[in-house]
């Protein structure tokens, strides 16, 4: 369930040239279904871009709906990954405009996404998931790159491995935020079975207690593929 704060109301879906379309996608369908399905019709969702047309790794194309939008306004901040977040890790300007998501809100990454949130500072003493391909190139950014976990949750910064994770994270993130009911329910309309194998564990972290859940500190047990 959502810790205390500011209800989710508003998402934003980062998006860039070169990322991998079903790390954005993968995550968006489960967070569409909640506004869709009834579960909170106040809830909106907009991508935002780095540029006004957007080209994935293998030149799929979709235009954002802004470019380098105002987050002011935005309740939660999710990040794709793809091979893209290499460029972009050295563009001083994206990684301001991370940076200025502060960290009151949550933010969510996939895959390689999670080097932008590493790069602006947000991994900083924490555990983090990849994809494993960038675990050693996200080591220096963050307190502990969790190799064996699916999905790793320390607060307000939300981490997932790679590509077929954003399901799973996008799942996770109804559930921790609209309840496990919601979870079920859109699950259940998504035909996927797989989410279990991925749910991060009461007490998995850090050797938490059973209701840690509630704090964060999570990480998820591995799945089968």
């Amino acid at each position: 369930m959502s810790q205390p704060g500011r209800p989710i109301k508003r998402i934003a879906f980062f998006a860039f040239p070169g990322l991998t379309l079903l790390d954005l996608i993968g995550a968006y369908d489960g967070l569409r279904r909640v506004a869709l399905m009834g579960i909170d019709p106040e809830v909106t969702h907009r991508i935002i871009g780095t540029q006004s047309e957007i080209a994935d790794e293998t030149g799929f194309r979709f235009a954002p709906d802004a470019v380098y939008g105002d987050l002011s306004d935005f309740d939660l901040l999710y990040i794709p990954g793809g091979l893209g977040t290499r460029r972009l890790m050295g563009d001083d300007w994206c990684v301001d405009y991370l940076k200025r998501w502060g960290t009151e809100r949550p933010i969510a990454s996939v895959c390689t996404g999670a080097l932008l949130l590493g790069k602006a500072g947000y991994l900083q003493g924490k555990r983090a998931a990849t994809h494993r391909n960038a675990y050693e190139l996200l080591a220096p950014y963050c307190g502990e790159v969790v190799r064996e976990g699916r999905i790793v949750d320390e607060g307000n910064v939300i981490t997932a491995g790679g590509v077929t994770s954003a399901l799973d994270l996008g799942l996770y993130l109804v559930e921790r935020f609209w309840g496990e009911k919601a979870r079920e329910r859109i699950s259940q309309q998504m035909e996927y079975r797989a989410y279990d194998l991925a749910r991060p564990r009461a007490g998995a972290a850090r050797g938490a207690r059973p209701n840690a859940r509630r704090r964060g500190g999570r990480s998820a047990r591995p799945s089968t593929r």
